[in-house]
């Protein structure tokens, strides 16, 4: 990737090995262009296990409420698991800093799930 203006990264970083997470970042820095930004958006985990466990409630009503069944959200969370390992907030702020990013905020935050904007 150069010579790009914005990067979006969906609900994707989660799913790449914490490993190489900061090359991933690091490559996608270099290929945005001055005043170029991130628009980063993923799952959370909180240190705080009573908000975990309320946030995953939450989602679960949600999903509930737009149709799933129990088989689906368990079937989901199974297939998911350690598959998809999410950073907390400070972490994935910290990463954007450590590569190089001068300009990181939260633009979006519902429960466990976050959108952070990263100015280059």
């Amino acid at each position: 990737m150069e010579n790009a203006s914005i990067v979006t990264m969906l609900l994707t970083l989660q799913f790449i090995r914490p490993l190489f997470r900061e090359r991933v970042m690091r490559m996608i820095f270099s290929g945005l262009n001055d005043q170029g930004c991130l628009l980063l958006v993923e799952k959370l985990t909180s240190e705080d296990t009573a908000f975990n466990r309320l946030f995953i409630q939450h989602y679960y009503d949600f999903k509930r409420g737009n149709g799933y069944s129990e088989i689906e959200i368990a079937q989901k969370r199974e297939a998911l698991e350690n598959v998809l390992i999410p950073y907390r907030l400070e972490e994935n702020m910290q990463l954007l800093k450590e590569v190089g990013f001068r300009s990181v905020e939260v633009f979006f935050r519902w429960c466990n799930f976050c959108g952070i904007v990263a100015v280059k």
